[in-house]
C-alpha cells in the first residue's frame, strides 16, 4: 500500500469515525432504558467520546506524517 492509499483510508476512517461521535447520544438511548444500567451511561458515554476523539486525532497526526512524507 502506497502513502495515498494509505491517507485515502485513515481519512475514510476518520468520517465514519466522525459519524458514530455525531451519534453518540443516540446510539446508547437503548442503554439509557435499561434500569440496570442506570449512572453507569452517561460514564461509557465519555468513555466512548474520549476513544473516538482520540482514534481521530491518531488517524489525523498519521496522515500529516504521510502527506509530508510524501512530498
Amino acid at each position: 500500500m502506497n502513502s495515498e492509499e494509505a491517507i485515502k483510508k485513515l481519512e475514510t476512517s476518520n468520517q465514519g469515525l466522525k459519524v458514530i461521535l455525531d451519534h453518540l447520544n443516540e446510539q446508547l438511548t437503548d442503554i439509557r432504558l435499561d434500569p440496570r444500567l442506570e449512572g453507569l451511561v452517561d460514564d461509557l458515554e465519555n468513555l466512548f467520546y474520549a476513544y473516538l476523539k482520540t482514534w481521530i486525532k491518531s488517524n489525523s497526526e498519521i496522515i500529516d506524517i504521510l502527506k509530508k512524507d510524501s512530498k
